[in-house]
């Protein structure tokens, strides 16, 4: 593979994670959450999103 090939294939990855990013924002933005955790953070079991509790 020479550079420009890899910059491409680069390019083209992060524009797919962007795009997942985005569906992932949203599914945790719809989810009916159900925490669970510690003293420090807690997660949702249903769509992993992570709450800090404690800086």
């Amino acid at each position: 593979m020479n550079v420009q090939k890899i910059r491409e294939e680069i390019k083209q990855l992060e524009r797919k994670i962007e795009v997942l990013q985005v569906r992932l924002n949203e599914i945790q933005q719809a989810c009916d959450h159900h925490f669970i955790g510690d003293a420090y953070y807690e997660t949702c079991s249903k769509c992993n999103k992570v709450n800090v509790l404690y800086y």
